[in-house]
């Protein structure tokens, strides 16, 4: 009997040694359901997209949808709806969202490289802003072109300097394009706008070098920290026309078509 009971204890024992957790005290960590399915990662949990191992808290916010991604660039919804563009009655033209490309380093603002009027070096930190992009539509030629660009300088309820630096932007732009005739020999200038109005408005001839010149028509607004140019433009041989009639709204609602998405989208505006 003594011999039976110990071959079976021998028995029981090399039981336990093939497997620990079956024979393991309660307190030690070692039951089966743990060392059989170990819980997965928190990073293989993680659904594509979200970044480091935290769990998804939802869809993902879509790049370029609101003032928050402004440090990483322009916002889609920011540029004006095409239908407010000059022209856009004939040309139909695409939305600008799609066609927009960032800026890096200072801005240049179309209306002030056609009157060859190149930023002040102590300005090109201004020029230079949080953000910036530009976006194209049209077909060049004697045929119009629409082009938006927007800087953001930063948002303003967190410094009055950042107001100011963005005023002194469209300052800028608006005064190149006032004195166009002292920087491009030839050009003509006539600013349609008040001075009071919440917009600048100007229609700008200027010859090129080659003998063609530019007609263009040129909207700048500014509200918050972000100044905004639409230049609208057509290039012809001397004294010929563009190749289709210029047809516009009026200048005061091309200005809200700019400032609208531009505040909707971007921070700082009153």
């Amino acid at each position: 009997m003594r011999s039976t009971r110990l071959v079976t204890a021998t028995a029981a024992a090399l039981v336990c040694l093939g497997a620990l957790s079956a024979c393991g005290p309660d307190d030690s960590g070692q039951d089966a359901g743990k060392t059989a399915a170990p819980a997965p990662s928190a990073t293989a949990a993680a659904p594509a997209g979200t970044g480091s191992g935290a769990p998804a808290t939802g869809a993902p916010k879509p790049a370029g949808t609101g003032g928050a991604d402004a440090a990483k660039g322009i916002p889609a919804k920011a540029w004006m709806d095409t239908k407010s563009i000059p022209m856009d009655e004939t040309y139909h033209y695409p939305p600008l969202a799609a066609n927009a490309k960032p800026g890096s380093g200072p801005v240049q603002f179309k209306g002030m490289e056609l009157c060859h009027a190149p930023i002040a070096k102590d300005d090109e930190y201004a020029f230079a802003g949080t953000a910036s992009a530009k976006a194209s539509v049209g077909f060049g030629g004697d045929r119009w072109t629409a082009q938006q660009t927007l800087l953001f300088v930063g948002d303003p309820t967190h410094s009055s300097g950042t107001k100011q630096t963005t005023n002194m932007v469209d300052s800028r732009l608006t005064d190149a394009l006032k004195g166009c005739a002292k920087t491009a020999p030839g050009a003509t200038v006539k600013v349609n706008s008040a001075a009071d109005a919440p917009y600048f408005a100007a229609v700008l001839t200027v010859p090129q070098a080659d003998g063609s010149t530019v007609t263009l028509h040129e909207y700048a607004v500014t509200d918050g920290g972000t100044v905004s140019e639409l230049s609208v433009w057509a290039t012809t041989k001397a004294g010929a026309q563009p190749k289709d009639a210029w047809k516009a709204p009026e200048d005061k609602y091309v200005g809200t078509g700019m400032t609208a998405p531009m505040c909707e989208a971007l921070p700082g505006c009153g």
